[in-house]
């Protein structure tokens, strides 16, 4: 996938990457019939739609993330996570 098309999928809204995640996972199932009827033309097709549903349910759940913390990007979301994570190590070992 292009850095461009990286760059489009993450100024998309939470709506609009489920629409093309819906039409994604169609075609897949399409390029999926078409391979098991020796009809599929080009197999790197099967990979590409494989890694673009990924990336949009990766996206999405990054989303759904930062509604539910409040903080404006996903450095934000792994930084507070760093945080977490210390702050529980910490009090384990203090007990």
């Amino acid at each position: 996938m292009k850095l461009d098309e990286r760059r489009r999928l993450h100024e998309l809204t939470k709506d609009q990457l489920q629409a093309e995640l819906v039409t994604a996972e169609r075609n897949l199932l399409l390029l999926q019939f078409d391979a098991g009827m020796k009809r599929l033309t080009n197999p790197a097709a099967l990979h590409n739609t494989r890694k673009l549903i990924a990336v949009l349910k990766t996206r999405i759940r990054e989303r759904e993330l930062l509604e539910e913390t409040g903080l404006n990007s996903i450095e934000e979301y792994k930084a507070y996570r760093v945080a977490e994570r210390r702050e529980y190590a910490s009090r384990k070992k203090a007990q």
